[in-house]
């Protein structure tokens, strides 16, 4: 076993990390886009050492994170929050629809809070796998755009400590005009210090093609009034109880883990010709020193697409 560690699961040593690729649809992207990732990394070694993370691939460009001191025997997550750049690929980039490409995430591990005495480096190489949702090649099986002023069949349920959830349509942010989807996550009262989570979902039956991929936009944020303290935790996104993909991480902490307050897209693929819910589900961790006062998650979600070939 290596001394140390990086994963993008939440699979533990010594079983092996399973595959993963990263899904990305280019369309309506800006020129220049970014990539974030939450990944978990793992001290093997005997002695505490300070982590640094940063990456390489063809047209990329990646920062370099200073993650700090990780004790012996000892694992953490990350949000790297726009971790990397590169130009859009175009249409033109993307035969058929589709490119793949390699990315390699280097760990790197260091004796001294000064990241200058290099003791071990971990390599992963991950693939970035593009689509084009616009490409003649795919048919659009599902949009739910909201703009009928429904929620077209989405619903919404308390996963832990709020039993209040809130769904319905929305023009605070959106993609596509008037509407998007909104889930307001009430408090539970007379709880300080806990995790606070819902989730929305929707059952799909997929088209017998060979190729499936669900496309969702989606924005976080959170509120509260009087004596509420709130800080943005996690998302996760689910095929039926598989997760697929976690974004952030949920820990006890003043500190928000999660990014907020922006649109971000998770392209996940799906099997063929199969029911399948799909469940999005956001963590806040919230502080109350007052009961009865209105406080919570939000999460929004605006042209949600199904799409194969």
């Amino acid at each position: 076993m290596s001394k140390i560690e990086l994963r993008l699961s939440d699979v533990d040593p010594p079983l092996p990390d399973p595959k993963r690729t990263i899904y990305r649809d280019i369309l309506n992207l800006p020129a220049t886009v970014l990539l974030g990732l939450t990944i978990r990394y793992f001290n093997h070694d005997d002695v505490g050492l300070y982590f640094q993370v940063t990456g390489s691939g063809t047209g990329y460009t990646f920062g370099t994170v200073n993650l700090g001191l990780l004790a012996s025997g000892a694992d953490a997550y990350a949000n790297l929050d726009e971790f990397a750049s590169r130009a859009k690929p175009s249409a033109s980039d993307l035969p058929n629809g589709e490119k793949e490409e390699n990315i390699t995430l280097i760990l790197k591990a260091y004796t001294d809070s000064g990241y200058t005495n290099l003791k071990w480096t971990y390599e992963r190489v991950v693939t970035v796998h593009w689509i084009n949702s616009a490409d003649a090649a795919f048919t659009v099986d599902e949009l739910d755009n909201f703009d009928d002023g429904t929620v077209q069949g989405w619903a919404a349920a308390n996963e832990l400590n709020a039993p209040f959830p809130s769904l319905g349509v929305a023009t605070d942010y959106v993609l596509s005009a008037p509407y998007s989807l909104k889930l307001s996550e009430g408090q539970r009262d007379g709880l300080q210090g806990y995790e606070l989570r819902n989730r929305i979902y929707k059952s799909f039956t997929t088209p017998n093609k060979s190729k499936v991929f669900a496309i969702i936009d989606l924005r976080t944020s959170r509120y509260g009034t009087g004596d509420i303290y709130i800080w943005n935790k996690r998302v996760i996104i689910r095929r039926d109880t598989t997760v697929l993909v976690q974004i952030g991480y949920y820990d006890a902490s003043e500190t928000h883990r999660l990014p907020m307050d922006k649109w971000m897209r998770v392209v996940i693929p799906l099997p063929q010709n199969t029911t399948v819910e799909i469940q999005i589900a956001h963590s806040v961790y919230m502080w109350a020193y007052a009961s009865g006062y209105p406080a919570g998650g939000l999460l929004w979600i605006d042209d949600f697409k199904i799409v194969s070939k």
